[in-house]
């Protein structure tokens, strides 16, 4: 029987890790909100993907889609959010998103911001939960919506 490195059992948790999350971020994609109890405002609905864009990305991704101040990690080069499904085959890469968005290592920069998604719902528990992953959700429809031709 082989034995995993210490490296290979690494890499699989962090696997089973980024399974989980994406797993659990997609069971609550699928609530809407309106179902899950959040506010009944004209500003909790699908189109209104470029609202909370403009909330909680602009800061460090610009306007638009448009690069920020927001960088990869490895290049440096700043993040053009209006080519993020043309770095990636031509698709969108939800399960990729879901992991930014919602995977909770202490580098994440969107820690921060999920948590403040997360605190503006009323009430608390699952179904404030689900509203606020329906807004991350409006997000990748916006991001979708501004891709580069």
């Amino acid at each position: 029987m082989q034995h995993m490195t210490v490296n290979a059992r690494g890499e699989w948790r962090r696997c089973l890790i980024g399974v989980i999350v994406t797993a659990a971020a997609l069971i609550g994609c699928c609530v809407h909100p309106r179902c899950a109890g959040a506010q009944d405002s004209p500003s909790s609905t699908p189109g209104s993907g470029r609202v909370w864009y403009e909330k909680y990305c602009t800061p460090c991704h610009g306007v638009g889609g448009a690069p920020g101040s927001a960088v990869f990690v490895k290049s440096k080069e700043p993040v053009d959010l209006r080519t993020y499904v043309q770095r990636h085959g031509g698709k969108f890469p939800a399960a990729d998103w879901l992991m930014v968005v919602f995977a909770q290592p202490l580098n994440n920069p969107h820690t921060e911001v999920w948590g403040r998604i997360r605190g503006e719902e009323q009430g608390g528990g699952t179904s404030s939960d689900a509203a606020a992953r329906a807004k991350v959700r409006w997000i990748a429809d916006y991001i979708v919506s501004i891709q580069a031709k």
